[in-house]
């Protein structure tokens, strides 16, 4: 078992020309807390959409608890709970 819960290298999503998502990295550990902090357009929830299995990214790689949100999407959601703002 990996001590890592979630790992986000070089991600990458578009919305025909508009370029969302830019390369974002990051890693998050088990037991840690992450916030998504930016303003309107910032990318916060096409982030977590992708490692929700909701959308898939143009390009880069995501993994959740160990799998990967676009081959091992059923796992992944197998792993987490997802609910929104209302």
């Amino acid at each position: 078992m990996t001590d890592t819960a979630i790992q986000v290298k070089d991600l990458r999503k578009s919305f025909k020309d508009t370029e969302v998502l830019k390369g974002v990295d990051f890693e998050v550990r088990r037991g840690e807390i992450l916030a998504l902090l930016g303003s309107n357009g910032a990318g916060k929830t096409t982030t977590i959409n992708i490692l929700s299995t909701l959308l898939k990214p143009d390009a880069g790689s995501a993994s959740v608890c160990g799998f990967d949100v676009e081959h091992q999407s059923e796992k992944v959601r197998e792993s987490i709970s997802l609910t929104g703002q209302f």
